[in-house]
């Protein structure tokens, strides 16, 4: 009976509760197109050296490392976090009416409205925007002396317009209500269990359960390119407490 196996299967993952290892339920983590786990050891050797050449006549094992590597494809907000050990958030921005950032601009530069210490990155979906100088005089011209980008929240200042070089200026405008996706990154490293089951193209259906492991990112993502975006993570296989093994691997159960 041939044992040959064409590897295909779904992971899923745990992640722990903040500071503990309180399970938090499975999420599938999208499509994979690898996944792979490596075993290291170390040994203590002796070798006899009594006459002539040496040899070896004891050999104890010290250590041993279980690791994997995968490759991620699904580039959502959850994985974006674990990569970038961050947390993800579904963010209500509340609509606001009279927002006012002071700024020196320069001419052909690009300004983020709405950045603060809370969102560095700034906002967007804004309306009723205007220039000024300070103190709400002079009002510069729309197009001539910048431009919106209404969506995006950014203003341009025009090469050649009314607004010379460090200039300072007021950026007003209104915030309309919206929700949004947002990842910050963090310096904890991401744990949790990992469960791969095996759909496999050929051979019999495993499934591995690690009940404790960490992620790490592993190489670059490629925010630009002309392949799909793809990022890599390795996982380091840990003992979740004394009694329990690092891994698990069972065929699917045959009822009786």
């Amino acid at each position: 009976m041939s044992n040959l196996v064409l590897g295909r299967g779904e992971i899923y993952f745990d992640r722990f509760a903040a500071g503990t290892e309180n399970k938090t339920g499975e999420r599938y983590l999208g499509a994979t197109p690898s996944f792979a786990v490596s075993g290291e050891t170390q040994e203590l050797e002796h070798y006899s050296s009594e006459r002539g050449l040496r040899v070896k006549d004891e050999s104890v094992t010290l250590q041993i490392d279980f690791t994997g590597a995968l490759t991620l494809e699904d580039i959502n907000q959850d994985n974006l976090a674990l990569f970038f050990f961050g947390a993800a958030e579904n963010a209500t921005i509340a609509g606001a009416t009279g927002q006012t950032d002071s700024v020196t601009v320069k001419q052909d530069r690009f300004y983020q409205l709405g950045t603060t210490a809370a969102k560095p990155e700034g906002v967007e979906n804004v309306t009723t925007v205007t220039v000024t100088g300070t103190g709400a005089t002079p009002t510069y011209v729309l197009d001539t002396d910048y431009t919106v980008d209404l969506a995006l929240g950014r203003i341009y200042i025009i090469p050649g317009g009314g607004i010379a070089d460090d200039t300072a200026v007021e950026l007003n405008y209104d915030i309309v209500a919206q929700s949004q996706e947002r990842v910050a990154s963090g310096s904890t490293l991401v744990t949790g269990a990992l469960r791969f089951i095996s759909f496999n193209g050929v051979g019999t259906n495993r499934n591995f359960y690690m009940p404790k492991v960490t992620l790490r990112p592993n190489g670059e993502f490629a925010l630009k390119g002309e392949e799909w975006q793809n990022f890599g993570l390795n996982v380091e296989i840990l003992q979740a407490g004394t009694n329990l093994e690092n891994l698990y691997i069972a065929a699917r159960g045959i009822t009786t």
